[in-house]
């Protein structure tokens, strides 16, 4: 029958923690997380069910979780106390030949699978997992896989926010439009960020070949000090600087923009602009914008001031909405959407 059992320990809300299925394709069990709750779906010959249980574990806490397949039921239980029980006709994967044997796959789903789900679910999972087994044939088979990628490996403590690892970006598409008005537009960025390099594109918008707005980290030409600047094209309209950025801090960042002004404060730190580069960025608004989080797609040489990837923690609001990586419309794998490495003051 089929046994899963495993430390998890995650900031995430929504995601697939483990799929298995028949060689056929035929039946199928879901173990996830929604609402920071696990969840369990499954379908064998009898029928479909989907349900969940017990307290939200997305908190960062390391908890044992087991998934044991009964005579007539399936068993869940966090830290060896049972949370859920599925009573479950006949058995989930038939046997040949005195063998049980299913596909697994860890934190995803297979392409073809998601429309087949009992209840519809964003599988990107930002979680770690260790002390494997699976089939009780301990972590025979996962090992092989984890140790090859260093992407794979867990950090070894953690909190909450988002880590780019200075390899990759987000892409959003994201509405700036004043609802009260066709000509007007608002860009209201807040982040917190924990810088691990001196220079890296935070948030840009980028229109065809253009990067009609930027929000950079650069280095200063003090030994103790970076610079935070905003560029409309290849011009710099604004910027504060900010002693080391590189340390365990997190440090406020803010950005207004509107088509009459543009206002950047760092910390406690502001500085205004009506440049007259505004009009580029409206004309830009005014067509279709695409927003990068942590670097930008290749645009051309010059386009930009700065275009490395930035490195570091960053979690970010745009227009009061609390950007979720695991929603954007493209994200670099090694990106962690939820989870930051701990740095002891």
């Amino acid at each position: 029958r089929f046994t899963a059992e495993f430390d998890f320990r995650t900031y995430d809300a929504e995601g697939v923690i483990l799929y298995a299925e028949s060689l056929d394709n035929t039946a199928w069990i879901l173990l996830a997380l929604r609402d920071g709750k696990i969840e369990i779906q499954f379908k064998n010959e009898f029928g479909t069910k989907v349900t969940s249980g017990g307290k939200a574990i997305n908190d960062g806490l390391w908890h044992i979780i087991s998934v044991e397949e009964l005579e007539h039921s399936i068993s869940v239980k966090i830290a060896k106390e049972a949370v859920m029980s599925i009573n479950s006709p006949g058995t989930l994967f038939k046997q040949s030949q005195g063998f049980l044997e299913t596909k697994v796959y860890i934190a995803g789903l297979p392409r073809k699978v998601g429309n087949t789900l009992v209840k519809q679910i964003n599988p990107r999972l930002d979680g770690c997992i260790r002390a494997w087994n699976l089939m009780n044939q301990g972590h025979s088979g996962v090992k092989e896989v984890i140790q090859e990628k260093q992407s794979k490996h867990c950090l070894v403590s953690v909190e909450r926010g988002s880590f780019y690892p200075g390899t990759g970006m987000a892409k959003f598409q994201i509405n700036y439009n004043n609802l009260d008005s066709a000509e007007d537009w608002l860009i209201n960025v807040t982040m917190t960020i924990r810088p691990s390099t001196d220079t890296g594109v935070m948030f840009a918008l980028v229109s065809n070949e253009t990067v009609p707005l930027a929000l950079s980290i650069v280095d200063s030409n003090s030994s103790d000090s970076q610079k935070i600047i905003v560029t409309i094209g290849n011009i710099t309209v604004a910027q504060l600087e900010s002693k080391k950025l590189c340390t365990p801090r997190k440090v406020l960042v803010g950005l207004l923009v509107t088509k009459q002004q543009l206002e950047l404060s760092v910390d406690s730190h502001t500085d205004r602009s009506n440049t007259e580069q505004l009009s580029t960025l409206h004309q830009a608004m005014m067509a279709n914008v695409v927003t990068y989080l942590g670097g930008l797609p290749d645009v051309p040489l010059g386009a930009t001031l700065v275009t490395a990837f930035y490195n570091g923690c960053m979690e970010v609001k745009v227009n009061n909405r609390q950007l979720d990586l695991d929603e954007a419309i493209s994200k670099h794998n090694d990106i962690r959407s939820h989870s930051c490495p701990l740095i002891m003051q």
